[in-house]
């Protein structure tokens, strides 16, 4: 069995190992000649050092609870009205950032019970209490985060990986040997599939290479700004870019569209593209042409 089926198998089987799969991960984008990928991997493994490249699907939705009493009642793990907080303070309040590891997640979820919980500082309970009535006065406040939605990391994190080794797996082909990764994965947008399956559509990531940051942009569906944007790094020029937007519009209405498959301008645009790379008037290899132009063409198309 080569790595990828190995991940596959962790991240499907029931018993599976999540850290398995994204050790085995690593040592596959080492494989494969891109490192620079590795950061999202480090991070889900150790933890996240700050906001800055937290996923969305870590951060989580989060009710506020507190203890209060007036001269009459008492009421315990009650909800309260948090409108008269400020934009920020309802969302320090109301969201929490999991920045842990995995392995700490794991065991988070493993406690007793339904729920987590956050202590508030004694000293915002005169604060929150401005939106309470009939004279209640706040004891002890907290954060309470549902255990479900912390599993639900893992769920996240098996799924968008899995549908990159599944992504990888089709463009390599099936049964492909270690030694032909690095010369295959040439060939296509490989960084590109990893974000998009990681991070999805219309998202701009930052991860390192070579100790630097570079700025990974995905093309949403029906934006050519985006695709413009991609094919510029790319080294297209600026007619062949207009071109392109001519033939897209041209080709609006084409049948071929409706079945995934390209229109007849954007079918001449394309052939004068890979003529380019073929004649080097184009610098770049025409497996890297041809992948790149397809892969962008469809993440504008918001074809699978």
């Amino acid at each position: 069995m080569n790595l990828l089926n190995e991940i596959v198998e962790a991240l499907s089987s029931q018993g599976g190992s999540l850290t398995d799969a994204l050790l085995k991960t690593k040592v596959l984008l080492h494989k494969i000649g891109h490192q620079e990928l590795v950061e999202w991997v480090n991070n889900e493994l150790n933890g996240y050092p700050n906001d800055d490249n937290l996923p969305e699907y870590r951060i989580l939705s989060v009710q506020v609870l507190v203890n209060a009493s007036n001269m009459a009642y008492q009421v315990t793990s009650h909800p309260i009205p948090l409108g008269h907080l400020t934009k920020e303070q309802r969302a320090s309040l109301e969201t929490a950032k999991m920045h842990e590891s995995l392995a700490v997640l794991e065991k988070l979820v493993e406690q007793p019970g339904d729920h987590l919980h956050a202590a508030i500082p004694m000293e915002a309970n005169g604060l929150l209490g401005r939106g309470l009535a009939n004279g209640y006065v706040i004891q002890r406040a907290w954060c309470e985060i549902g255990q479900a939605s912390v599993a639900q990391i893992f769920v996240q994190v098996k799924s968008r990986l899995l549908d990159f080794i599944l992504g990888l797996q089709d463009q390599l082909g099936d049964g492909v040997s270690e030694q032909e990764m690095k010369q295959r994965a040439d060939s296509f947008d490989a960084s590109g599939l990893f974000n998009n399956a990681i991070f999805g559509n219309n998202t701009t990531i930052v991860v390192g290479a070579h100790n630097k940051q570079q700025v990974m942009n995905i093309t949403d569906k029906g934006d050519f700004n985006s695709i413009a944007d991609e094919l510029r790094q790319h080294g297209i020029d600026e007619p062949d870019i207009s071109a392109l937007e001519r033939a897209i519009k041209a080709d609006e209405r084409a049948p071929e569209t409706a079945e995934r498959k390209f229109g007849p301008s954007v079918k001449t645009w394309l052939q004068g593209m890979l003529s380019k790379a073929i004649d080097s008037s184009w610098q770049i290899e025409l497996g890297v042409a041809s992948s790149l132009l397809a892969s962008s063409l469809q993440k504008y198309y918001g074809w699978p």
